[in-house]
């Protein structure tokens, strides 16, 4: 494709036609000129040209010097005559995009997810056991655990990092230090790069790698009688949540 063919082409995707392009480009080219040199630059048939350079006189792409007698035309300078056709183009590209994008989201196949209820000291392992299972990122959102069972949770932590893990740790620290001592609460926070946060809801949350979670109900008052949901199959939701996790770690570090 020529140089020439390659400007026809991309006019025509502003929205002009073969012969408004190829006009236009001829009318660049000579600065001013009258119909008939137009049409014999450009190739536009003369039975055509009056009628190419109304319409594009009419979009304000070219315009006639006043009071000459045959008319002359002159290009009106591509950055005032294609800057409106290029925005348009552009806006309407932006808005299909958009468009697409919601129609996509709100038509996927919702993510099926597998459930299993657990209850008691099966439910504190399956804690220990989302540690073990996990290969990359772990993390662990909690709200209340048993001492011995924090103090396992926290070795086994421990061991994930040595394997080379990356652990997202968060604890409310009221709930918490009726159990472990604050100095040995900060120690942990310290040493996984953790945080505190203020619980809306009295439950735990331990995911690995993003596709496993589990949550965890369970209360100082009544630690045997703890509850868990295990859900496999997080998928998409996980990616979210991990991207995001990872987005707003880097803008405390920044």
């Amino acid at each position: 494709m020529s140089e020439h063919e390659k400007l026809v082409h991309a006019l025509k995707k502003l929205g002009l036609s073969e012969y408004e392009a190829r006009a236009y480009i001829a009318l660049v080219e000579l600065g001013e000129a009258d119909a008939s040199e137009i049409s014999r630059r450009s190739g536009v048939p003369r039975t055509r040209i009056y009628d190419v350079l109304g319409k594009l006189e009419e979009a304000g792409i070219v315009q006639r010097v006043l009071s000459s007698r045959p008319a002359i035309y002159s290009a009106v300078p591509p950055e005032r005559a294609l800057e409106p056709l290029r925005r348009r183009l552009f806006d309407e590209i932006s808005g299909a995009v958009e468009r697409l994008r919601l129609m996509h989201a709100s038509t996927r196949t919702i993510p099926k997810f597998n459930m299993i209820l657990l209850k008691g000291e099966s439910a504190y392992e399956a804690s220990l056991d989302m540690i073990e299972r996990a290969r990359k990122d772990l993390l662990a959102r909690i709200f209340y655990l048993p001492s011995r069972v924090l103090m396992d949770f926290a070795e086994k932590l421990r061991e994930f990092k040595r394997r080379g893990g990356r652990v997202y740790f968060y604890a409310d620290a009221r709930v918490l230090r009726r159990e472990v001592p604050l100095e040995l609460l900060e120690e942990f926070l310290r040493e996984f790069g953790g945080s505190t946060f203020t619980a809306l809801v009295p439950l735990s949350f331990i995911s690995a790698d993003f596709e496993r979670l589990l949550v965890l109900y369970s209360s100082p008052e009544k630690p045997g009688e703890c509850y868990g949901f295990l859900v496999h199959g997080l998928e998409e939701v996980g990616k979210i949540i991990r991207d995001q996790l990872i987005e707003d770690q880097a803008a405390q570090e920044s």
